[in-house]
């Protein structure tokens, strides 16, 4: 995955900090980690819940990477959006 764009978008489109782009990709990272796969789909969040790596972490940082991945979906689907548009 090309992180850029999606950096590129959060700074854009949703007014993040350089420093809040950073940390949102930074926590995608790690939830791709623990689930073992390289991109973060619809299901992502219900499979995060049933992985102990994942429920061992504070209330907080189980937000911080639920965020992450709702961002995500919510760019994905902006671009797909935006790609059908153009053609």
């Amino acid at each position: 995955m090309n992180y850029s764009y999606f950096k590129d978008w959060l700074l854009n489109n949703k007014n993040f900090t350089e420093r809040s782009a950073k940390d949102v990709i930074s926590r995608y990272k790690r939830v791709c980690k623990i689930l073992q796969t390289e991109e973060i789909t619809k299901e992502s969040i219900v499979k995060l819940s049933k992985i102990e790596e994942f429920n061992k972490n504070s209330i907080f940082i189980k937000s911080q990477l639920k965020r992450s991945v709702s961002l995500f979906l919510e760019y994905s689907l902006s671009e797909e959006t935006n790609t059908h548009e153009k053609i």
